[in-house]
């Protein structure tokens, strides 16, 4: 029997390289990624506004992990709609 392999869908590390790897509705988060996501969200949430800020360093690094798998445009769109 064939057995999908599982990769994060920010990252595009498989299940075999990642600690943990957590299921969403059709998407897929290792805890590397979760640990950069929570680092953006702490630094964003330093300041005093609460304004949404440029993207950081660390935002541009992750996107760019996504741009990079290529067949990952959809979700990249999604993330800079959001962002908007």
């Amino acid at each position: 029997m064939f057995r999908r392999t599982l990769l994060c869908s920010f990252c595009g590390k498989d299940e075999t390289q990642v600690s943990k790897l957590v299921a969403g509705p059709k998407v897929y988060i290792c805890d590397a990624c979760v640990a950069t996501a929570r680092q953006i969200m702490d630094d964003s949430n330093a300041g005093d506004d609460s304004r949404l800020t440029a993207p950081s360093p660390l935002w541009r690094r992750m996107l760019s992990r996504i741009s990079q798998k290529g067949s990952r445009g959809g979700l990249q769109r999604r993330i800079n709609a959001g962002a908007n």
